[in-house]
């Protein structure tokens, strides 16, 4: 924490005056924002405002450390009055100045654990396809509060610069200035992405109205090339009509009605009735049943 004022020596016209002072501080610190304790990350934020509004109103460590409990509720603000000293009960107190004081509701409430994670994620946040540059600083900016504010101004403002999209990060860096703001040095950002956001929406227009082109030329081809196509007039091609006679062929040893005599008849025969050749069929049968 940063102090203007260093003084610890609580003198007896300070007392007479504290009750002053605690308003002013109130004014600068919101009189409805006392802290309860929770969320746990919260306390960077809660001892950072606090801070703030101390050093505004030339407020001393020494002070700082009796009028913090008044800006907390319950059940926080019970166990800050316990580790308080407390002249009238003579109870010396486990912290005796506002650093230690500090300390104690770091432990209290600051998990290393859950802070580690924090603050890897902070150290490689960078911008996301959904989230435009203005998103992307504030993303920022609440996580380096949940980690105890680590980065400076100055650094947080570098870490976004590396952190925006490489589209814009090269106007960024050349437009980025010491004296710039954190939100001066988004806007700029901001402006260079929405170019570039407007840049690839036409892109995928022009791409989309392209494929719809060629579709319909390639439909219209298809049809040309179906219309060209001989037509075919009847039933289907290469088969007979379902109702047409079917011709039956018998068997190649079944006897033919009427074959039998026009054989006969187209036999040539000799003079004596004798079928030429008929009597060498006829041994060639008897050998072949003596056989």
């Amino acid at each position: 924490m940063r102090w203007t004022t260093k003084s610890v020596v609580y003198t007896r016209r300070q007392a007479r005056t504290l009750g002053r002072r605690k308003k002013d501080v109130a004014q600068s610190f919101g009189v409805h924002d006392e802290w309860d304790g929770s969320p746990p990350t919260k306390v960077f934020q809660f001892l950072r405002k606090f801070s703030k509004a101390c050093d505004d109103n030339e407020i001393s460590e020494g002070e700082a450390f009796y009028i913090l409990q008044d800006f907390t509720k319950e059940t926080l603000k019970s166990e800050v009055m316990m580790v308080m000293p407390t002249l009238r009960a003579g109870n010396p107190g486990e912290v005796t100045s506002y650093l230690e004081h500090i300390n104690w509701m770091l432990r209290r409430h600051v998990d290393e654990a859950s802070v580690a994670t924090l603050v890897e994620t902070l150290n490689v946040a960078v911008q996301r396809d959904d989230e435009d540059e203005f998103s992307l600083a504030e993303r920022l900016r609440r996580l380096n509060t949940e980690c105890g504010f680590m980065y400076g101004e100055g650094a947080l403002k570098n870490h976004f610069v590396e952190g925006v999209h490489r589209a814009a990060r090269a106007t960024v860096r050349e437009r980025n200035t010491p004296g710039m703001t954190m939100v001066e040095v988004a806007r700029v950002a901001q402006t260079k992405g929405d170019e570039h956001r407007w840049l690839r929406l036409e892109q995928l227009k022009e791409r989309t109205h392209d494929r719809e082109v060629f579709a319909e030329e390639a439909r219209l081809r298809r049809q040309a090339r179906a219309a060209a196509l001989p037509r075919l007039s009847g039933g289907a091609r290469g088969y007979p009509p379902r109702d047409a006679p079917v011709r039956v062929v018998g068997a190649v040893d079944a006897p033919t009605p009427g074959g039998g005599a026009r054989r006969e008849a187209a036999r040539p025969t000799a003079p004596d009735g004798s079928t030429p050749g008929g009597g060498d069929n006829s041994r060639r049968v008897r050998t072949g049943n003596l056989l």
